[in-house]
């Protein structure tokens, strides 16, 4: 083959690694993922990004840069493993391209996950909070965002759903007390028994808005108070309850917050965390111990209760 015709053939091959591998994952993994790669890109070449990096070429030393460049800059030490872990699956999706050798993908795969305590990020929100995010709901001048937004807070603290996970919902999703997530993260399927609290405030919101059963679950309402075909987006959410958050006073969070403020209620209420992590849709326990939110005052009542003798 020419050399001309083998630099036609090269930016085909460099695509598809990069393409193949985004879209294997779920789509509310991506835009993280791509973000990780892009700075990968960045440190082994200037100017690359993620999907014109010659991923075909990657090899032991460049991973081991990656590593050492993200932690130099300052990276979370969850953050440098998540990117390791999104070089070894473009790494593995180019040898199953046979884009490269067994021996290479082995010796990246060898490059050690950086170890420490992870920073915990987010806050759980107490008891007094979300009642006054359901309170600041309750006096909007429209009545139909009343009942909506209500729903969206308890729906929210009360499933642990994940943003993206909520915007998906249907109405065909919500049967009699049992909300059916169909499009969880990795594609996972479970189902969830609401609280009497959040079935009440779903149902409410139901009479008022819901048009037909395989419309969007929660939907976009225009100024004049109509209930819009659309469904609601991860920003319109968001949006949602940074305007809760400013009407009732309570300090910033974030839609992941009410996810962590359901895994931590369960814990304090109890639960066992297998339990715990079925509800929140996890796949490893780890990941669910980085949500539990209790302070010090569970420890140090804990550990006054404790009688082993």
């Amino acid at each position: 083959m020419s050399r001309t015709a083998l630099r036609q053939v090269i930016p085909v091959v460099q695509t598809t690694v990069f393409d193949a591998y985004i879209g294997g994952l779920a789509p509310s993994g991506r835009r993280g993922i791509t973000s990780l790669l892009n700075r990968s890109a960045g440190i082994l070449k200037r100017g690359a990004c993620a999907d014109n990096y010659p991923w075909e070429q990657l090899n032991y030393a460049a991973v081991a840069k990656v590593r050492a460049a993200l932690l130099d800059d300052g990276y979370a030490v969850s953050s440098v493993n998540m990117a390791l872990s999104a070089l070894r699956g473009v790494a593995q999706t180019a040898f199953n391209l046979n884009c490269m050798d067994a021996e290479a993908l082995a010796r990246i795969r060898s490059v050690k996950r950086v170890s420490g305590d992870i920073q915990r990020k987010g806050r759980a929100l107490d008891k007094q909070e979300i009642r006054a995010l359901i309170q600041a709901a309750k006096q909007h001048p429209q009545p139909v965002r009343r009942y909506r937004d209500a729903a969206i807070v308890l729906m929210l603290c009360g499933t642990g759903l994940r943003a993206g996970e909520l915007v998906k919902l249907e109405c065909r999703d919500y049967d009699n007390g049992i909300l059916t997530v169909r499009q969880g993260k990795g594609r996972k399927y479970r189902e969830i028994h609401v609280a009497d609290a959040v079935d009440k405030a779903i149902r409410a919101w139901l009479k008022v808005g819901a048009e037909e059963a395989e419309s969007a679950l929660f939907s976009r309402i225009q100024r004049n108070g109509k209930v819009a075909s659309q469904p609601l987006t991860t920003t319109g959410l968001t949006g949602i309850l940074a305007e809760l958050q400013q009407t009732s006073g309570i300090a910033r969070f974030t839609p992941h917050d009410m996810r962590r403020t359901f895994i931590t209620r369960l814990l304090e209420q109890s639960v066992d965390i297998n339990t715990v992590r079925q509800l929140a849709g996890h796949s490893d326990i780890s990941t669910t111990t980085r949500y539990d939110c209790r302070g010090e005052g569970m420890k140090i009542s804990a550990s006054r209760r404790l009688k082993c003798w």
